[in-house]
């Protein structure tokens, strides 16, 4: 995974527009675990052809306070160097046959800063257990809508941790009930060959048999893209992809 520093934290990189079709369909897909030896990668581009700007969002209303107080809004973020899309979930959505589905020991992380989950989306592998934190000196709540995983409804104070496993593949909407405008995404998906947008836009997916796949592309404010690929023994096929 690619990780950057995002307002102070280190934000795993891993995005309402449609939801991810694939990870919420309710039939259960038999994904059957093998060696692979010569598999290839795919390396890519998201990019975005609107040329959208960060806005700034004031959660404190109408006081007159401080920049600090201040939280960038992440529903599109499009990268001043190459038009690059952040916070896409990129995956193949029609493998049936793979490397082995790997949970992480080190828990991924999605913080509360600033009234802001950071990061933004998080995509994770089923069976994957998620740590939210709460990295505020005031009350938040944790709030998840689901409808496959059992939902939930915290309050959290200064420093709590809520630690949550994900079973079942969906797109998760998690909110704040104190702070309406504060919202972030987890995307629990199927099989492990996925990958979230950095800020440039780009994306990897490694280790896979060869074969013809369908790629699916995925943001929560800009909707679903498809692409059909190609891969070959021990080759990187590249592929980029433009939201209009």
């Amino acid at each position: 995974m690619k990780q950057f520093l995002f307002l102070g934290v280190l934000a795993v990189v891993f995005s309402c527009g449609n939801i991810l079709s694939a990870s919420d369909t309710s039939a259960k897909k038999v994904y059957t675990e093998i060696e692979v030896s010569e598999g290839g990668s795919i390396v890519g581009n998201v990019m975005f052809a609107g040329g959208a700007a960060i806005t700034e969002l004031n959660l404190h209303g109408g006081w007159d306070l401080g920049d600090s107080t201040k939280s960038l809004s992440e529903k599109v973020v499009v990268s001043k160097i190459n038009g690059g899309l952040k916070s896409v979930v990129v995956s193949l959505t029609d493998i049936s046959a793979g490397k082995k589905k790997v949970n992480p020991e080190i828990h991924p992380v999605i913080d509360q800063q600033k009234n802001s989950f950071i990061p933004r989306v998080t995509a994770i592998l089923v069976g994957t257990s998620v740590d939210i934190l709460n990295g505020d000196q005031e009350l938040h709540t944790v709030h998840t809508k689901t409808t496959r995983n059992q939902p939930f409804n915290y309050g959290a104070s200064y420093k709590m941790r809520i630690t949550k496993t994900f079973e079942y593949p969906e797109t998760i909407k998690l909110t704040c009930d104190v702070h309406k405008k504060s919202y972030a995404w987890i995307v629990v998906l199927d099989n492990p060959y996925f990958d979230v947008t950095d800020r440039n836009g780009y994306f990897e997916i490694c280790d896979i048999p060869p074969g013809a796949y369908k790629l699916q592309v995925w943001h929560e404010e800009l909707g679903n893209l498809e692409k059909e690929v190609t891969i070959h023994s021990k080759e990187i096929t590249k592929v980029e992809l433009v939201y209009s």
